[in-house]
This record gives C-alpha cells, sequence and structure tokens, in this order.
C-alpha cells in the first residue's frame, strides 16, 4: 500500500510540471502580451437608459493557433491565426469581456524591416461583449497592426 502510494504521489508530482507547461505561453505570446493590445480599448454599454464608457482594456489571454512564415529573397510573408482576450478591471463598474480570434497575414521588406502589406481581420468573437468587438474591430487591428511594426522593427536593430 505504501509503495503505491509513493509511486501514486511520484506520478503526481512528475505529472505537475507537464500540465503547467501546457499552460505557459510561448515567446509568441508573451511578446504580444507585453505590447499590451487591449490597453486602448474603450466602448460605451447602455443598460437602464444610461450609457457608461467601459474600459475593456487588460489583457486576459492570448492564444496563437497557428503561424506559418516563408522567406524568398528580401520578402518576408507571414500568416496566423491567433485568440485575445481581453476583459475590464476588477475595480469596473460594469464587469465582462471579449475575445476576438483574428487571421493576420502580412509581407515585410527585409531590406528596411517595414511591413509592405497588412491584413488583419476578426473572424469570431465571444464573451460579454462579444457583439461590440465588431465596433473596436479598427481600434483592435491598430493596436495589432502597431505591435507587429513594433517587432519587426527590432529585427533592424541587431
Amino acid at each position: 500500500m505504501q509503495k503505491r502510494l509513493g509511486l501514486l504521489a511520484a506520478g503526481v508530482f512528475l505529472l505537475q510540471p507537464c500540465s503547467f507547461a501546457a499552460q505557459a505561453p510561448n515567446a509568441l505570446e508573451r511578446a504580444i502580451g507585453d505590447a499590451q493590445p487591449c490597453r486602448s480599448l474603450k466602448t460605451k454599454v447602455s443598460s437602464f437608459g444610461i450609457s457608461v464608457e467601459v474600459g475593456v482594456d487588460k489583457l486576459d489571454s492570448v492564444k496563437i493557433e497557428n503561424l506559418q512564415l516563408s522567406v524568398n529573397g528580401n520578402t518576408a510573408e507571414a500568416s496566423a491565426r491567433g485568440t485575445l482576450a481581453c476583459k475590464t478591471s476588477d475595480e469596473a463598474l460594469v464587469q465582462g469581456g471579449f475575445s476576438a480570434t483574428a487571421e493576420i497575414r502580412l509581407k515585410v521588406d527585409l531590406t528596411t524591416c517595414k511591413m509592405t502589406e497588412t491584413s488583419i481581420e476578426i473572424v469570431k468573437t465571444g464573451g460579454r461583449f462579444g457583439d461590440i468587438v465588431k465596433g473596436l474591430e479598427t481600434e483592435i487591428s491598430g493596436a495589432l497592426r502597431r505591435s507587429l511594426e513594433r517587432n519587426v522593427a527590432k529585427l533592424c536593430e541587431k
């Protein structure tokens, strides 16, 4: 019995780091999180005839589903699909959040480290403020575009 408990404890101990590692963000997800793409997102919510401005400006999560990268000469092309989730602060009068799944495509001139083409399309939304995301699509796309531009510019700093 004691031997079985020891094996069970060892199994639990060995499985813990694996389950933690599966939830840890990868380097790309951390870079997006560091850029704080939710910071500038504000919206108006109406309830019972009262309109209140709500900041859905706290990053909740980032998940990159897929990323493809190709280089041909001095042109790099990338496409990615991922989900960004933002929420209100804990002190907000109206609590909630949203998630937005986006497909991103871009081309970069590697001689200048400038993006020559960008396409950011929100393909799915969810959460309490998910319906409002379409109204914030310009702000979300702009925040993601600025983050991408900063990270691409870092390529030239080396």
